[in-house]
């Protein structure tokens, strides 16, 4: 089909019309758009009368609290949740915000925010070279802003930061050291035994908290059957604040008050649900996971891979009490512990494995018996034999002895890779395999 030149002249004027049009959509230009935006940020930040409580979100997991207070001269003070002294001292640093791809607040020097960010693995037990994989630089979004809420994501590790004004007590709360208060809550890990209850009214629940996570899981029983929760958690002047509620049956827990600790007694105790209580040992599960144990063992086996360990045994309350992070091959230092299932059909293999500088070896262990799993739930280690010349006393030595305890382990699956394996002796040491 052809187009006839007076309908092509015709549609050329047409273009070039609307080409040449005078008008346009916005009265100002971007950069001045782009300014009046990042000046309006700023007076949000700058005029909430009693700063904002922070939460943010790493993007390595787990949840953080803190506190800001903006000033008009560039300045922020600062609370945070992730140690005794970022809750009780105020740190003080810089922001500004700045038009990059899209409007952004930046933290732009060092402040307790940049602690969960710091690559340093010895600062914040994250990821050598990442952290916690956080963020101090943040995109502003405008359709995620209110009067009393403003939202960000990081610009590097897309961590999230909700901001919420805070109210006078809030404020006031944070400047009294209750935000250090509140921190008690960790002493939970000073418990020597694994398991841990507590009873809020009519309820018993299993509570177990992982700190480097910021993970609180409740286990409880519904009758027989039973159930668990798993929540983030961060901490506020008010206590233990969980990122989504427990509802069960007429009790909603929002996460704990009132937290209290004797360190005489090491006894915590808080409040929640409308009720308060005090967390108390116990050396079994409230629910044994009667085929954790089998799966642990199998897993390895289907997938061709093996159980790892960074640092050995804890017991009586020391991590890595029997010090394998010590180790040494010769020159060659410690890597991690290793549990490989099925290296025969005789045996498995329990050893410590080495780094030279190129490569991971094996260079002494024992062979444990594939484990008997009991009807409760437990599984039983039997020697069946070693590998190389394994020191007669030390950290190898120690490790195996206790592994073969009579009285077995139960295996507690904490996520869909790693499993915490117990002592049913008395709960006061385990291991955790990832």
């Amino acid at each position: 089909m052809k187009i006839s030149f007076l309908h092509l002249l015709l549609l050329t004027t047409v273009f070039f019309s609307c080409e040449n049009k005078d008008d346009t959509v916005f009265e100002e230009s971007a950069d001045v758009r782009l300014n009046a935006a990042l000046a309006s940020y700023e007076k949000q930040l700058v005029e909430a009368p009693y700063g904002w409580n922070a939460v943010i979100y790493p993007g390595g997991g787990g949840s953080y609290g803190f506190y800001f207070k903006f000033d008009d001269k560039n300045r922020v003070t600062m609370y945070s949740d992730f140690s005794d002294a970022s809750a009780a001292k105020p740190k003080e640093s810089s922001y500004r915000l700045k038009a990059m791809q899209t409007p952004s607040l930046i933290f732009d020097t060092y402040s307790y925010l940049h602690v969960l960010a710091d690559p340093d693995e010895e600062v914040n037990d994250g990821v050598r070279g990442e952290g916690l994989k956080s963020d101090f630089e943040f995109s502003i979004y405008g359709d995620s802003l209110t009067a009393d809420r403003m939202a960000f994501v990081g610009r590097k590790n897309q961590s999230r930061l909700v901001l919420t004004k805070a109210t006078q007590a809030q404020a006031t709360a944070y400047t009294n050291g209750d935000l250090a208060k509140a921190l008690l809550f960790n002493n939970i890990a000073k418990y020597i035994p694994y398991f841990k209850r507590v009873t809020l009214g009519a309820n018993t629940y299993e509570i177990t908290v992982n700190q480097n996570a910021r993970t609180v899981k409740l286990t409880w029983l519904n009758g027989s059957t039973p159930k668990t929760f798993t929540t983030s958690y961060y901490l506020t002047p008010a206590g233990v604040a969980f990122v989504s509620p427990l509802v069960n049956g007429s009790q909603t827990i929002t996460g704990f008050g009132n937290i209290t600790w004797n360190a005489n007694s090491t006894q915590l105790g808080f409040s929640g649900g409308g009720a308060t209580g005090t967390v108390v040992s116990a050396i079994k599960p409230i629910s044994v996971d009667l085929a954790a144990s089998k799966r642990w063992w199998q897993t390895p086996i289907e997938s061709g891979g093996d159980w790892r360990s960074a640092t050995g045994f804890h017991v009586n309350g020391v991590d890595d009490a029997f010090k394998v992070a010590d180790l040494k091959s010769d020159e060659s230092i410690f890597a991690f512990y290793v549990y490989q299932p099925g290296v025969s059909a005789r045996n498995d293999l329990f050893a410590p494995i080495f780094y030279d500088g190129k490569s991971i070896f094996l260079d002494y262990g024992h062979a444990p018996a594939p484990p008997t799993f009991t009807a409760d739930g437990r599984a039983i280690f039997s020697p069946a034999g070693t590998y190389g010349t394994i020191p007669a006393a030390g950290a190898a030595a120690e490790s195996a002895k206790l592994l073969y305890d009579p009285s077995g382990f139960y295996l507690i699956q904490t996520s869909d890779e790693t499993y915490d394996m117990v002592s049913a002796k008395d709960a006061k040491s385990w291991i955790t395999w990832e």
